[in-house]
């Protein structure tokens, strides 16, 4: 059986990965012919993708964009991909920004594209092993507010691997005034029709995706304060008069949501 296209460290340049597709539907430049290539086979089986990454990475923006506005200097960004295209240190760059990402591969390509930033780093790490992400940070002060990011990632991470715990041990290692931000793309006929679609048509294996229910999605907050509006679909959390993304949540089937650590 051939490399599952999303297999961490597998994929140089001349193989597609998933990081560098999502780069190119977010209109970055950091992709090549070989992704291009993968993203029309997942647009075939799946033509919402595009928009999906599109409304996760406009709500990183709203997310990050108001709680710089509410003081927050520091940030974790777990699963983060490519930072390019609108992440966290350019919507905040006063921030002192830790990105973490499995793949080599990506974490390579992406300390280069950070260059010396003496403010942000990349990290190459699982983001469920809590302790080797912490210990490894070394750009952001621990003993200050830090604002937890989990965006568009949670989907990889099976029950088995206890994502409620791991979210708490991490909240659990922030100081009162920390937040928590989540987006999580859900459990609907659409996402598991899709999954299925793909497997069909090419041979290149799938990641096992975790798509949750609104009460999972939501127990991530437990013991936090969920900030209004709530835990809702994510194009209508905040959503900016000036951004063209789609409010009509029948066609996004994902939510979002912040919460402040007391």
């Amino acid at each position: 059986m051939a490399n599952p296209i999303w297999a961490p460290g597998v994929n140089g340049p001349e193989l597609p990965n998933t990081a560098r597709v999502r780069d190119y539907w977010l209109g970055g430049t950091h992709n090549t012919d070989a992704d291009l290539e993968l993203a029309d086979h997942l647009v075939s089986a799946a033509p919402n993708l595009p928009y999906l990454v599109r409304t996760h990475r406009a709500f990183l923006r709203r997310v990050v964009t108001r709680l710089a506005k509410a003081g927050v200097r520091q940030f974790i960004d777990l699963g983060s991909g490519l930072p390019t295209a609108g992440n966290v240190h350019e919507v905040a760059p006063d921030a002192r920004v830790a990105y973490v990402e499995i793949d080599p591969a990506v974490a390579a390509e992406g300390q280069q594209i950070l260059g010396n930033n003496p403010a942000v780093e990349m990290l190459c790490a699982d983001l469920c092993d809590v302790h080797q992400v912490l210990n490894s940070i070394t750009v952001l002060d621990m003993s200050e507010p830090v604002a937890v990011l989990l965006l568009d990632v949670l989907h990889f991470v099976p029950e088995s691997a206890e994502p409620a715990k791991v979210i708490a041990t991490y909240m659990d290692a922030c100081v009162p005034g920390s937040h928590l931000a989540v987006s999580h793309t859900c459990r609907d006929p659409f996402m598991l029709s899709a999954v299925g679609l793909f497997s069909a048509m090419y041979p290149d294996p799938l990641p096992p995706f975790t798509f949750r229910y609104r009460q999972e999605v939501e127990g991530f907050f437990e013991g936090l304060e969920v900030l209004a509006p709530g835990v809702v679909p994510i194009p209508m959390w905040e959503p900016d008069p000036a951004d063209d993304q789609d409010r009509n949540p029948e066609n996004f089937e994902g939510l979002g949501g912040v919460a402040r650590k007391h």
